[in-house]
């Protein structure tokens, strides 16, 4: 796995927020790097709670100052998560590769089945990067783009322009003199680039974990798929052979639980707080589209959707490669295996119609509750325009 694509877009967004993934304790962390990542975001959450206070009878104001507000609090949750776990995390890591090391060297179809996954991860995180990028990078020129139309609409008079930030706040001091403007919007960007490094640090951690633990559920049904049947001529080596195999299945299915455990809180509070975003930010899409300013919702949205998406396809993927599993069962020489084998291989049989899933307590991450969420957040859309009629 070392010559392997895995964990490259990971390493880079854990470095970029002063993090050493591959140290379970924050020794080999920069710190300052990290204080200077995570510190605006922190600070920011009360001029963004100020605003939410104060706006409150203002639909389309509020559902700015929410949008940006929900985002923040599910970083900080992320950020929190991370470092209580860190030491689950890093260890899972290690254990992921020792496993898959050790059937790469003792199967040479397994580096390709590694490779693939790995590939796809890689693939798919760095989409999701760029998407999160991308956002950020159009928060921190949209108020150039409506002050721009602004002093167009005004003539030119600079004298009336109302200098605007990226995300709304309340602050204890007047923004609009220019040399409070500049560094309350650097804190705005900062606050920006602390909520999508650390979005994307986690989240794209959550890609290696299932795509990982899918190969060891492929590895696993392929050996199985394989496995030479001896019957009656050596009953014992064929047993010894589909435990061996039953045994990595049970490592993935450990990981997957893993997975679970850890995850949990925070698939249902992304999904959740999600839903929320896309109905906020949906309406100041469709409140102020084709102007230019909702090319920045447009790309918010976006974001918040890629993330709802990996969610939902992890929990999927991981489903249904334990299924697949199964299918192997009846893929295999099963007919020819020994009596005792044939015993062992229908209890596995019967753990294997039981898939693995990612859930946020009460509900599944899957595809299906994704397109669920996307149909239920456009009516909720709907029915915010309606209160600003």
């Amino acid at each position: 796995m070392e010559k392997s694509n895995s964990l490259r877009v990971q390493i880079l967004v854990y470095r970029l927020v002063g993090i050493d993934l591959w140290s379970p304790t924050s020794a080999n962390d920069r710190h300052l790097v990290t204080f200077v990542t995570m510190g605006p975001l922190f600070a920011f959450m009360l001029p963004m709670y100020l605003s939410a206070r104060e706006n409150i009878t203002e639909v389309s104001l509020l559902s700015d100052t929410l949008g940006s507000t929900f985002a923040s609090m599910l970083t900080l949750v992320k950020y929190m998560l991370f470092v209580y776990h860190r030491k689950e995390f890093v260890g899972m890591i290690y254990r992921i590769r020792g496993i898959l090391d050790k059937e790469i060297n003792g199967l040479p179809e397994a580096r390709e089945i590694v490779d693939a996954e790995n590939r796809s991860d890689q693939m798919l995180s760095l989409t999701y990067t760029r998407c999160f990028v991308m956002a950020g990078i159009f928060a921190a020129i949209k108020p150039f783009v409506t002050m721009s139309l602004a002093l167009l609409r005004d003539g030119g008079d600079g004298s009336k322009l109302h200098l605007e930030l990226p995300h709304m706040g309340v602050y204890p001091y007047d923004y609009q003199v220019m040399w409070l403007f500049v560094p309350t919007y650097l804190w705005n960007v900062m606050a920006s680039y602390s909520a999508v490094t650390m979005a994307l640090c986690v989240d794209t951690l959550l890609c290696f974990f299932t795509y990982n633990v899918c190969a060891i559920f492929k590895i696993a049904r392929h050996r199985l798929v394989h496995l030479p049947a001896m019957g009656e001529s050596d009953p014992r080596a064929e047993l010894e052979g589909l435990v061996q195999v039953l045994l990595l299945h049970q490592k993935g299915l450990l990981i997957a639980d893993f997975i679970e455990d850890h995850y949990r809180p925070l698939i249902f509070l992304q999904f959740f707080l999600s839903a929320l975003q896309i109905c906020f930010i949906g309406f100041q899409v469709a409140d102020l589209f084709p102007k230019p300013q909702s090319l920045y919702f447009i790309a918010f949205v976006g974001s918040l959707l890629i993330a709802l998406f990996i969610y939902s396809h992890c929990g999927e993927n991981i489903k249904k490669a334990s299924l697949d599993f199964g299918d192997g069962i009846y893929e295999s020489n099963w007919t020819d295996f020994a009596p005792p084998t044939k015993r062992v291989l229908l209890i596995a049989g019967m753990r294997a119609q039981r898939p693995c899933q990612m859930k946020g307590y009460f509900f599944e991450a899957s595809m299906a509750t994704f397109s669920a969420i996307v149909r239920s957040a456009m009516s909720y859309i709907m029915m915010l325009r309606s209160f600003n009629v």
